[in-house]
Protein backbone atom coordinates (compact mmCIF):
# COMPACT_ATOMS: atom_id res chain seq x y z
CA UNK A 1 0.00 0.00 0.00
CA UNK A 2 1.38 3.41 -0.99
CA UNK A 3 2.37 5.68 1.87
CA UNK A 4 2.77 9.44 1.88
CA UNK A 5 6.38 10.16 0.98
CA UNK A 6 6.80 7.01 -1.12
CA UNK A 7 7.79 7.29 -4.76
CA UNK A 8 4.76 7.33 -7.03
CA UNK A 9 5.29 4.25 -9.21
CA UNK A 10 2.63 5.44 -11.67
CA UNK A 11 5.14 8.09 -12.74
CA UNK A 12 7.64 6.74 -15.28
CA UNK A 13 7.37 3.24 -13.81
CA UNK A 14 9.48 3.88 -10.71
CA UNK A 15 8.68 7.44 -9.66
CA UNK A 16 11.81 8.92 -11.24
CA UNK A 17 13.08 9.99 -14.61
CA UNK A 18 15.85 11.98 -16.29
CA UNK A 19 15.60 14.34 -19.28
CA UNK A 20 18.60 15.19 -21.43
CA UNK A 21 19.16 18.28 -23.55
CA UNK A 22 22.64 17.16 -24.56
CA UNK A 23 24.79 19.27 -22.26
CA UNK A 24 25.28 20.18 -18.61
CA UNK A 25 21.55 20.29 -17.92
CA UNK A 26 20.00 21.44 -14.63
CA UNK A 27 16.30 21.98 -13.88
CA UNK A 28 15.73 25.05 -11.70
CA UNK A 29 11.94 25.41 -11.91
CA UNK A 30 8.92 23.13 -11.99
CA UNK A 31 5.22 23.86 -12.32
CA UNK A 32 2.12 21.74 -12.69
CA UNK A 33 -0.76 22.48 -15.04
CA UNK A 34 -4.40 21.94 -14.00
CA UNK A 35 -4.55 18.87 -16.28
CA UNK A 36 -1.66 17.28 -14.36
CA UNK A 37 1.02 17.88 -16.98
CA UNK A 38 4.38 18.93 -15.57
CA UNK A 39 6.66 21.63 -16.96
CA UNK A 40 10.34 21.50 -15.98
CA UNK A 41 12.68 24.33 -16.97
CA UNK A 42 16.31 25.27 -16.49
CA UNK A 43 19.49 25.60 -18.47
CA UNK A 44 21.09 23.07 -20.74
CA UNK A 45 22.22 21.94 -24.15
CA UNK A 46 25.65 21.82 -25.74
CA UNK A 47 25.58 25.62 -25.61
CA UNK A 48 23.83 26.62 -22.37
CA UNK A 49 20.36 27.92 -23.30
CA UNK A 50 16.85 28.22 -21.88
CA UNK A 51 15.43 24.68 -21.81
CA UNK A 52 11.95 23.46 -20.97
CA UNK A 53 10.24 20.07 -21.15
CA UNK A 54 6.68 18.99 -20.53
CA UNK A 55 5.67 15.62 -19.17
CA UNK A 56 2.29 13.94 -19.20
CA UNK A 57 0.72 12.77 -15.96
CA UNK A 58 2.43 9.39 -16.35
CA UNK A 59 5.87 10.96 -16.76
CA UNK A 60 6.28 10.56 -20.52
CA UNK A 61 7.48 13.49 -22.61
CA UNK A 62 4.49 15.34 -24.04
CA UNK A 63 5.00 15.50 -27.81
CA UNK A 64 2.43 18.31 -28.15
CA UNK A 65 5.02 20.59 -26.53
CA UNK A 66 7.94 21.38 -28.83
CA UNK A 67 9.95 18.74 -30.70
CA UNK A 68 9.62 15.47 -28.76
CA UNK A 69 8.30 17.29 -25.68
CA UNK A 70 11.27 19.60 -25.28
CA UNK A 71 11.98 23.21 -26.19
CA UNK A 72 15.18 25.28 -26.36
CA UNK A 73 15.13 29.08 -26.52
CA UNK A 74 18.13 31.10 -27.66
CA UNK A 75 18.47 34.79 -26.80
CA UNK A 76 21.65 35.14 -28.86
CA UNK A 77 24.91 36.35 -27.38
CA UNK A 78 27.96 34.34 -26.42
CA UNK A 79 27.56 33.62 -22.69
CA UNK A 80 25.43 31.10 -20.86
CA UNK A 81 21.64 31.36 -20.65
CA UNK A 82 19.34 29.62 -18.21
CA UNK A 83 15.90 29.54 -16.61
CA UNK A 84 15.66 30.07 -12.84
CA UNK A 85 11.94 30.73 -12.42
CA UNK A 86 8.68 29.87 -14.17
CA UNK A 87 4.97 30.63 -13.91
CA UNK A 88 1.78 29.71 -15.72
CA UNK A 89 -0.72 32.34 -16.80
CA UNK A 90 -4.47 31.70 -16.46
CA UNK A 91 -4.65 31.35 -20.27
CA UNK A 92 -2.11 28.51 -20.11
CA UNK A 93 0.84 30.44 -21.51
CA UNK A 94 4.16 29.89 -19.74
CA UNK A 95 6.58 32.54 -18.54
CA UNK A 96 10.23 31.60 -18.09
CA UNK A 97 12.75 33.96 -16.45
CA UNK A 98 16.48 33.78 -15.93
CA UNK A 99 19.53 35.33 -17.53
CA UNK A 100 21.29 35.66 -20.85
CA UNK A 101 24.72 37.25 -21.26
CA UNK A 102 24.49 38.54 -17.65
CA UNK A 103 21.17 40.30 -18.31
CA UNK A 104 17.63 39.47 -17.20
CA UNK A 105 15.94 37.32 -19.83
CA UNK A 106 12.20 36.62 -20.08
CA UNK A 107 10.39 34.33 -22.52
CA UNK A 108 6.70 33.64 -22.91
CA UNK A 109 5.53 30.44 -24.56
CA UNK A 110 2.21 29.46 -26.04
CA UNK A 111 0.58 26.30 -24.73
CA UNK A 112 2.31 24.26 -27.46
CA UNK A 113 5.75 25.55 -26.48
CA UNK A 114 6.21 28.02 -29.33
CA UNK A 115 7.30 31.57 -28.56
CA UNK A 116 4.39 33.99 -28.06
CA UNK A 117 4.87 36.85 -30.53
CA UNK A 118 2.38 39.04 -28.62
CA UNK A 119 5.06 39.33 -25.93
CA UNK A 120 7.77 41.84 -26.85
CA UNK A 121 7.28 41.13 -30.56
CA UNK A 122 9.06 37.77 -30.65
CA UNK A 123 8.28 36.15 -27.30
CA UNK A 124 11.56 37.25 -25.72
CA UNK A 125 12.57 40.29 -23.66
CA UNK A 126 15.90 41.36 -22.12
CA UNK A 127 16.77 44.15 -19.69
CA UNK A 128 19.37 44.89 -17.02
CA UNK A 129 19.41 45.68 -13.33
CA UNK A 130 23.17 46.20 -13.34
CA UNK A 131 26.43 44.90 -14.80
CA UNK A 132 25.28 41.42 -13.77
CA UNK A 133 21.54 40.74 -13.68
CA UNK A 134 19.47 37.61 -13.10
CA UNK A 135 15.78 36.95 -12.53
CA UNK A 136 15.13 34.02 -10.21
CA UNK A 137 11.35 34.21 -9.74
CA UNK A 138 8.20 35.38 -11.52
CA UNK A 139 4.60 35.92 -10.39
CA UNK A 140 1.65 36.50 -12.72
CA UNK A 141 -0.65 39.24 -11.43
CA UNK A 142 -4.46 39.12 -11.89
CA UNK A 143 -4.11 42.02 -14.34
CA UNK A 144 -1.78 39.95 -16.54
CA UNK A 145 1.25 41.98 -15.55
CA UNK A 146 4.37 40.12 -14.46
CA UNK A 147 6.42 40.60 -11.30
CA UNK A 148 10.05 39.52 -11.54
CA UNK A 149 12.45 39.09 -8.63
CA UNK A 150 16.20 38.63 -8.71
CA UNK A 151 19.46 40.47 -8.16
CA UNK A 152 22.09 42.74 -9.61
CA UNK A 153 25.86 42.75 -9.20
CA UNK A 154 28.75 42.16 -9.16
CA UNK A 155 29.84 44.15 -6.07
CA UNK A 156 27.36 45.94 -3.85
CA UNK A 157 24.48 44.37 -5.76
CA UNK A 158 20.93 44.51 -4.46
CA UNK A 159 17.79 42.43 -4.47
CA UNK A 160 15.69 43.57 -7.40
CA UNK A 161 12.03 43.58 -8.40
CA UNK A 162 10.59 44.61 -11.77
CA UNK A 163 7.07 44.79 -13.13
CA UNK A 164 6.31 44.14 -16.78
CA UNK A 165 3.16 44.91 -18.71
CA UNK A 166 1.42 41.96 -20.35
CA UNK A 167 3.07 42.86 -23.67
CA UNK A 168 6.57 42.61 -22.19
CA UNK A 169 7.38 46.29 -21.71
CA UNK A 170 8.56 47.61 -18.35
CA UNK A 171 5.70 49.13 -16.34
CA UNK A 172 6.82 52.69 -15.60
CA UNK A 173 4.14 53.02 -12.90
CA UNK A 174 6.24 50.74 -10.68
CA UNK A 175 9.36 51.98 -8.88
CA UNK A 176 11.72 53.86 -11.17
CA UNK A 177 11.09 52.97 -14.79
CA UNK A 178 9.51 49.69 -13.74
CA UNK A 179 12.33 48.56 -11.45
CA UNK A 180 13.08 48.64 -7.70
CA UNK A 181 16.39 47.95 -5.93
CA UNK A 182 16.37 46.82 -2.27
CA UNK A 183 19.53 47.30 -0.22
CA UNK A 184 20.27 45.67 3.15
CA UNK A 185 23.72 47.26 3.42
CA UNK A 186 25.77 44.56 1.73
CA UNK A 187 25.51 42.42 -1.38
CA UNK A 188 22.04 40.92 -1.70
CA UNK A 189 20.59 38.13 -3.81
CA UNK A 190 16.84 37.87 -4.40
CA UNK A 191 15.76 34.23 -4.70
CA UNK A 192 11.99 34.01 -4.19
CA UNK A 193 8.92 36.13 -4.77
CA UNK A 194 5.29 36.13 -3.60
CA UNK A 195 2.33 38.45 -3.90
CA UNK A 196 -0.11 38.94 -1.04
CA UNK A 197 -3.87 39.12 -1.55
CA UNK A 198 -3.72 42.90 -0.95
CA UNK A 199 -1.16 43.28 -3.75
CA UNK A 200 1.91 43.80 -1.58
CA UNK A 201 5.05 42.04 -2.77
CA UNK A 202 7.44 39.85 -0.79
CA UNK A 203 10.97 39.09 -1.95
CA UNK A 204 13.33 36.82 -0.01
CA UNK A 205 16.95 35.83 -0.46
CA UNK A 206 20.35 36.35 1.09
CA UNK A 207 22.63 39.13 2.26
CA UNK A 208 26.36 38.53 2.51
CA UNK A 209 26.39 40.31 5.87
CA UNK A 210 23.02 39.28 7.33
CA UNK A 211 22.09 35.88 5.89
CA UNK A 212 18.45 35.13 5.05
CA UNK A 213 16.40 38.27 4.41
CA UNK A 214 12.88 39.30 3.40
CA UNK A 215 11.54 42.63 2.14
CA UNK A 216 8.01 43.80 1.38
CA UNK A 217 6.98 46.38 -1.19
CA UNK A 218 3.76 48.28 -1.64
CA UNK A 219 1.93 48.01 -4.96
CA UNK A 220 3.84 51.01 -6.39
CA UNK A 221 7.22 49.49 -5.52
CA UNK A 222 7.92 51.54 -2.38
CA UNK A 223 9.24 49.67 0.66
CA UNK A 224 6.37 48.92 3.05
CA UNK A 225 6.98 50.66 6.42
CA UNK A 226 4.40 48.37 8.05
CA UNK A 227 6.76 45.41 7.61
CA UNK A 228 9.83 44.86 9.79
CA UNK A 229 12.16 47.86 9.89
CA UNK A 230 11.47 50.10 6.95
CA UNK A 231 10.14 47.17 4.92
CA UNK A 232 13.04 44.83 5.70
CA UNK A 233 13.41 41.74 7.94
CA UNK A 234 16.56 39.75 8.73
CA UNK A 235 15.87 36.18 9.84
CA UNK A 236 17.67 34.81 12.90
CA UNK A 237 18.59 31.59 11.08
CA UNK A 238 21.19 33.17 8.81
CA UNK A 239 21.81 31.23 5.61
CA UNK A 240 19.70 31.81 2.51
CA UNK A 241 15.96 32.00 1.85
CA UNK A 242 14.82 29.98 -1.17
CA UNK A 243 11.01 30.26 -0.95
CA UNK A 244 8.47 32.68 0.46
CA UNK A 245 4.77 31.78 0.89
CA UNK A 246 1.69 33.51 2.30
CA UNK A 247 -0.90 31.72 4.42
CA UNK A 248 -4.60 32.55 4.23
CA UNK A 249 -4.28 34.34 7.60
CA UNK A 250 -1.58 36.59 6.02
CA UNK A 251 1.24 35.01 8.04
CA UNK A 252 4.42 34.55 5.97
CA UNK A 253 6.48 31.39 5.62
CA UNK A 254 10.11 31.63 4.54
CA UNK A 255 12.04 28.44 3.70
CA UNK A 256 15.72 27.96 3.03
CA UNK A 257 18.96 26.55 4.31
CA UNK A 258 21.40 27.44 7.08
CA UNK A 259 24.14 25.67 9.04
CA UNK A 260 23.95 22.53 6.87
CA UNK A 261 20.21 22.09 7.50
CA UNK A 262 16.92 23.24 6.01
CA UNK A 263 14.60 25.64 7.81
CA UNK A 264 11.13 27.16 7.66
CA UNK A 265 10.45 30.39 9.55
CA UNK A 266 7.01 31.89 10.07
CA UNK A 267 6.49 35.63 10.38
CA UNK A 268 3.45 37.55 11.51
CA UNK A 269 2.02 39.97 8.91
CA UNK A 270 4.07 42.75 10.50
CA UNK A 271 7.32 40.82 9.94
CA UNK A 272 7.84 39.79 13.58
CA UNK A 273 8.64 36.16 14.37
CA UNK A 274 5.66 33.93 15.16
CA UNK A 275 6.71 32.12 18.38
CA UNK A 276 3.94 29.54 17.90
CA UNK A 277 5.79 27.98 14.96
CA UNK A 278 8.63 25.52 15.45
CA UNK A 279 11.06 26.76 18.09
CA UNK A 280 10.83 30.52 18.53
CA UNK A 281 9.38 30.87 15.03
CA UNK A 282 11.68 28.51 13.12
CA UNK A 283 11.47 24.81 12.29
CA UNK A 284 14.79 23.13 11.47
CA UNK A 285 15.00 19.99 9.30
CA UNK A 286 18.23 18.01 9.37
CA UNK A 287 18.60 14.97 7.12
CA UNK A 288 22.25 14.05 7.55
CA UNK A 289 25.43 14.97 9.42
CA UNK A 290 26.79 16.54 6.27
CA UNK A 291 25.56 19.49 4.24
CA UNK A 292 21.82 19.60 3.46
CA UNK A 293 20.85 22.27 0.91
CA UNK A 294 17.29 23.56 0.54
CA UNK A 295 16.00 23.90 -3.00
CA UNK A 296 12.41 25.09 -2.60
CA UNK A 297 9.20 24.77 -0.64
CA UNK A 298 5.47 24.81 -1.27
CA UNK A 299 2.44 25.40 0.94
CA UNK A 300 -0.37 22.84 0.89
CA UNK A 301 -4.02 23.87 1.16
CA UNK A 302 -4.18 22.27 4.63
CA UNK A 303 -1.38 24.51 5.93
CA UNK A 304 1.36 21.90 5.79
CA UNK A 305 4.67 22.83 4.15
CA UNK A 306 6.66 20.56 1.83
CA UNK A 307 10.35 21.45 1.57
CA UNK A 308 12.77 19.76 -0.80
CA UNK A 309 16.50 19.94 -1.32
CA UNK A 310 19.72 18.00 -1.59
CA UNK A 311 21.09 15.66 1.07
CA UNK A 312 24.83 15.66 0.52
CA UNK A 313 25.57 12.68 2.73
CA UNK A 314 24.07 10.28 0.19
CA UNK A 315 23.62 12.55 -2.79
CA UNK A 316 19.82 12.13 -2.68
CA UNK A 317 16.77 14.33 -2.98
CA UNK A 318 15.53 15.10 0.52
CA UNK A 319 11.84 15.93 0.98
CA UNK A 320 10.19 16.79 4.30
CA UNK A 321 6.69 17.79 5.32
CA UNK A 322 5.83 19.98 8.28
CA UNK A 323 2.55 20.30 10.15
CA UNK A 324 0.97 23.76 10.43
CA UNK A 325 2.76 24.30 13.76
CA UNK A 326 6.19 23.53 12.25
CA UNK A 327 6.57 20.01 13.66
CA UNK A 328 7.54 17.20 11.32
CA UNK A 329 4.54 15.34 9.88
CA UNK A 330 4.96 11.79 11.17
CA UNK A 331 2.56 10.55 8.49
CA UNK A 332 5.01 11.45 5.73
CA UNK A 333 8.01 9.30 4.86
CA UNK A 334 10.01 8.26 7.89
CA UNK A 335 9.27 10.63 10.73
CA UNK A 336 8.34 13.39 8.31
CA UNK A 337 11.27 12.97 5.91
CA UNK A 338 11.80 11.02 2.69
CA UNK A 339 14.87 10.36 0.54
CA UNK A 340 14.93 9.76 -3.22
CA UNK A 341 17.94 7.81 -4.47
CA UNK A 342 18.84 8.07 -8.17
CA UNK A 343 21.93 5.88 -7.85
CA UNK A 344 24.15 8.90 -8.48
CA UNK A 345 24.39 12.28 -6.78
CA UNK A 346 21.36 14.47 -7.42
CA UNK A 347 20.58 18.06 -6.50
CA UNK A 348 17.01 19.31 -5.95
CA UNK A 349 16.24 22.92 -6.83
CA UNK A 350 12.44 23.11 -7.10
CA UNK A 351 9.23 21.50 -5.87
CA UNK A 352 5.56 21.73 -6.89
CA UNK A 353 2.23 20.15 -5.99
CA UNK A 354 -0.14 18.47 -8.41
CA UNK A 355 -3.93 18.97 -8.02
CA UNK A 356 -4.18 15.44 -6.58
CA UNK A 357 -1.58 16.22 -3.91
CA UNK A 358 1.34 14.42 -5.55
CA UNK A 359 4.72 16.11 -4.95
CA UNK A 360 7.03 16.79 -7.90
CA UNK A 361 10.70 17.53 -7.25
CA UNK A 362 13.12 18.66 -9.96
CA UNK A 363 16.84 19.29 -10.16
CA UNK A 364 19.98 17.81 -11.65
CA UNK A 365 21.37 14.30 -11.94
CA UNK A 366 25.17 14.24 -11.89
CA UNK A 367 27.30 12.12 -14.17
CA UNK A 368 25.23 12.57 -17.33
CA UNK A 369 24.14 16.03 -16.10
CA UNK A 370 20.45 15.68 -16.95
CA UNK A 371 17.26 17.16 -15.57
CA UNK A 372 16.20 14.91 -12.68
CA UNK A 373 12.51 14.60 -11.78
CA UNK A 374 10.78 12.56 -9.07
CA UNK A 375 7.17 12.30 -7.97
CA UNK A 376 6.10 11.30 -4.48
CA UNK A 377 2.78 10.32 -2.97
CA UNK A 378 1.40 13.30 -1.08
Amino acid sequence: MAHAGDLDKSFSGNGKRAISFGGTDAAQAVLVQPNGRIVIAGGGGAAMRFCAARLGAAGKLDTTFGPAGKRKIDFGGTLDQGVFGAARQPDGKLVLVGDSDLRVAVARLNTNGTLDSSFSGDGKMIFSWGAISRATAVVVMPSGKLLLGGFSGPEGGDMQVARLNANGTLDTGFGTGGKVAIDFGGTEFGQALARQANGRILIAGRSDIAGAIVARLRTNGALDPDFGTGGRVTLPSGGIARSVMVQTDRKILVAGGSNDAMFVTRLNPSGSLDPGYGVNGTATIDFAPLDDQAGGAVLQADGKVVIAGSVQDGGDFGVARLNPDGSLDAGFGSGGKALVDFGVAVFAFAVALQPNGRIVVAGQRSGSDDFAVARLIG
